[in-house]
């Protein structure tokens, strides 16, 4: 099973989720948890969405709920207090840009990458950057 230590990581691993015909049973869908999901038959409740694939690869993080599940990928303890939070909490729940939540795991994987780069989550870029 792939680490997860840096949000490049997470963006690597978004990227290779394939959602046509999920070999193993694991989907991507920003809508719901793994149990509602349409890209899966699997009944465990992790990975669906961004947080849930931290879940599933990094199990010691499940306590810390989605958004501190990735916020253990930023290695930016001082910043994660203040403004990081709300950047997280907006990659992983989208409400600035509604079309994210039909995000595709590569867009999402982008959008992971922008919040890497930039220190803020933009959605909008992302789908605009990765066309589905």
């Amino acid at each position: 099973m792939m680490r997860l230590n840096n949000l490049t990581d997470l963006a690597n691993l978004l990227r290779s989720i394939n959602n046509d015909k999920p070999k193993d049973g694991m989907g991507f869908d920003m809508h719901c948890n793994l149990w509602d999901s349409k890209y899966t038959e699997l009944e465990c409740g992790t990975a669906c969405c961004i947080g849930g694939w931290v879940h599933y690869i990094k199990p010691e993080t499940s306590y810390l709920g989605l958004i501190g599940a990735v916020a253990t990928l930023l290695h930016k303890p001082v910043e994660f207090l203040d403004k990081t939070w709300f950047e997280v909490d907006e990659l992983c729940y989208p409400k600035q840009y509604e079309k994210a939540w039909d995000a595709t795991p590569q867009q999402a994987a982008r959008a992971v990458e922008i919040l890497r780069d930039t220190g803020k989550c933009d959605w909008d870029r992302a789908m605009r950057e990765v066309v589905a």
